[in-house]
């Protein structure tokens, strides 16, 4: 080849060249080649979380009387435990607006008495709810119709779950523990409580529905691992569980303990004195709502006014 083909051929590489950069700017060609999109963003729909690092995990305790509701949330997911009486939904609703919430990735209800099971139909028709789990057990209930009836409306899946099962979204691992028998003789509404285990890093939190004595007992069985947080069981109470809270407390060894309770009905003097006897920090929320937060190693508490 001669030297002036020798420079057209260089210049024509370069030419070559230059169309294939272009050509990979406009067309968003990745490294292989292969023009496909890689990450979340492939499908082109739509991402509803935060693609950070999940951050600090917040458990906010509802005061709302003797009733129960715990919002758990990181800025990837949220999750609800109970949703209090009827009535009370819009002050869910109302905390979830003012902390820039804008759904509910899983709602579970820990057994269906009004207290737990209550405000739920207002969050479902007020806020996306994407699915929902509850025991088998069912206490009918005016309140239970009105969860059924919204969550029709809304065509909210829900899984009654009839075996352990675990769950994990947003760097939170929740271990749902499920009673033994489908219907209890002896307060089978309250002894169909769900247990439910929320760890997050090296911390968690135990949440006990209304367990009595037997359903409690059916845990303790279990050789629970300690938590850093627990909700106590059924408000407080102390008669209802044969003389387990103290084998309970012993085998969780938690750091916080919670009672949701109100003036009118207050937790049992007994159980007041075995979780402070162990050194356990005690929060009543008839005192007020209670907020958590853990990075993963540890948890903070703070008590609202």
């Amino acid at each position: 080849m001669t030297e002036d083909g020798v420079i057209i051929m260089r210049k024509v590489l370069k030419l070559m060249a230059l169309m294939l950069t272009v050509c990979m700017i406009f067309t968003g060609c990745d490294n292989n080649g292969s023009g496909e999109g890689q990450g979340p963003d492939a499908t082109g729909a739509a991402q509803n979380h935060d693609d950070s690092e999940p951050g600090t995990l917040k458990v906010y305790c509802f005061e709302l009387g003797k009733a129960d509701s715990f919002l758990i949330y990181n800025n990837q997911a949220t999750i609800i435990i109970d949703a209090g009486e009827r009535g009370q939904g819009k002050d869910i609703l109302q905390y979830m607006e003012n902390n820039d919430i804008n759904g509910i990735d899983m709602m579970f209800i820990t057994h269906f008495d009004k207290d737990h099971v209550g405000g739920a139909a207002k969050l479902i028709g007020n806020t996306e709810v994407k699915e929902i789990y509850t025991p088998s057990y069912v206490k009918p209930s005016d309140d239970y119709d009105n969860f059924s009836e919204k969550v029709k409306e809304k065509k909210t899946p829900v899984t009654a779950l009839k075996e352990n099962k675990t769950f994990e979204i947003g760097g939170i691992k929740i271990d749902v523990n499920v009673p033994a028998k489908e219907v209890y003789e002896e307060d089978p509404s309250n002894n169909s409580s769900l247990i439910i285990r929320v760890s997050y890093g090296d911390t968690s939190f135990l949440f006990t529905g209304d367990a009595e004595g037997i359903r409690l007992r059916e845990y303790i069985a279990t050789q629970p691992e300690k938590c850093n947080v627990v909700k106590m069981p059924y408000h407080g109470d102390y008669t209802s569980f044969m003389g387990c809270l103290d084998e309970f407390l012993d085998l969780v060894q938690p750091e916080y303990a919670v009672i949701t309770s109100s003036k009118e009905y207050k937790e049992a003097d007994e159980t007041k004195d075995l979780i402070e006897k162990r050194g356990i920090k005690l929060f009543r929320t008839r005192k007020g709502s209670v907020l958590f937060e853990s990075d993963g190693k540890d948890v903070k508490a703070v008590q609202m006014s």
